[in-house]
């Protein structure tokens, strides 16, 4: 059912697309509107420009800008009435191709993202739901106790959680209420708001640097609950480039993600330096001629194993950086 750039229907869907963009304020083939801090309108933008490219791939499947971007406005349209600025949207998404458009949905409602990783246990769930106040439910991944389904879009299930006794003060233009990346994510009881502008200054600052755009792959390794996920998730679909999903499997098995990596030709990798120093002792032999970048973040790097990165010739285009602050060519 992926849309292609030869099928006749296209045009039509990207009509109805413009007609979208056209309500939130964007002319797809004008300059940014207003609402160019905002990531669900930049994600439009990119769906308006390449409607028919993939967008993300996970094992099974693939999705366009387009499908995604209509699955959002579903999203979005289940969810009117029900949330909106100030408030959380809880989003337990499955690593996969259409987790992206569940983040999306409930973003442009206004309301800020709580990203639930479905492994998590359910009391941890429980317990950060009640702390962002999260009244609302976008899962593809079962319900909780007491979340009541309300409706149905796609592949994802819209539901009502009882009333919250903590209704928490959300910052405006908060995103997301991530876990940080550092420490064990099922452990972490704690969450930190994100902005859109934190996200896009992320996004704004490496694109450029990298020269990327619609022909690269980058993986998308991190669990969208945790800050450094919600980063990698939007270097790609915000430019127009394709997302390859790591399954859970694949992201805890060094030599599994160093197959993927080359049998998908992924040109952009972001790692926490312990699981590049893991990549680099699994991917010797291998050979990643694609690969164009690698972008470590939050955890100091050990400068043993860049060496050894090196000399292991693995990579041979590849640039390695630090970006977790101001970007530098280690």
């Amino acid at each position: 059912m992926n849309a292609t750039p030869d099928r006749p229907e296209l045009d039509q869907l990207s009509a109805d697309l413009a007609g979208l963009l056209g309500r939130i304020g964007l002319d797809p083939a004008g300059e940014w509107p207003v609402g160019r801090d905002r990531i669900d309108v930049r994600f439009a933008a990119a769906a308006a420009r390449h409607p028919g490219r993939v967008a993300a791939q996970d094992a099974e499947e693939k999705a366009t800008y387009l499908e995604l971007e209509w699955a959002a406005d579903d999203i979005a349209r289940r969810l009117s009435g029900r949330t909106g600025p100030g408030a959380a949207v809880a989003v337990r998404a499955q690593r996969s191709c259409m987790a992206s458009s569940a983040v999306v949905g409930a973003l442009r409602t206004g309301a800020a993202v709580l990203p639930l990783e479905p492994g998590h246990n359910a009391g941890l769930q429980e317990f950060l739901m009640r702390d962002a106040g999260a009244e609302m439910v976008v899962s593809d991944s079962g319900l909780l106790r007491d979340e009541i389904p309300v409706a149905k879009a796609g592949r994802f299930v819209i539901a009502m959680r009882p009333e919250v006794a903590m209704h928490r003060e959300i910052p405006p233009h908060t995103a997301f209420l991530a876990l940080p990346s550092g420490g064990d994510p099922g452990r972490a009881v704690a969450v930190r708001p994100v902005s859109h502008l934190d996200v896009l200054s992320w996004v704004d600052g490496c694109v450029p640097m990298l020269e990327t755009g619609p022909d690269d792959v980058w993986s998308y390794f991190h669990s969208m609950s945790l800050d450094l996920g919600m980063r990698e998730m939007w270097g790609p679909l915000l430019t127009g480039g394709r997302a390859v999903v790591v399954d859970r499997e694949t992201a805890s098995d060094a030599h599994a993600f160093t197959r993927l990596l080359a049998e998908r030709e992924v040109t952009v990798v972001t790692q926490l330096p312990s699981a590049f120093a893991r990549l680099t002792s699994a991917a010797r032999g291998s050979s990643l001629p694609a690969l164009r970048h690698v972008l470590l973040a939050d955890e100091q790097v050990d400068p043993e194993v860049l060496a050894a990165w090196r000399a292991t010739g693995i990579a041979p285009q590849a640039v390695v950086r630090d970006v977790t602050g101001s970007p530098t060519v280690l």
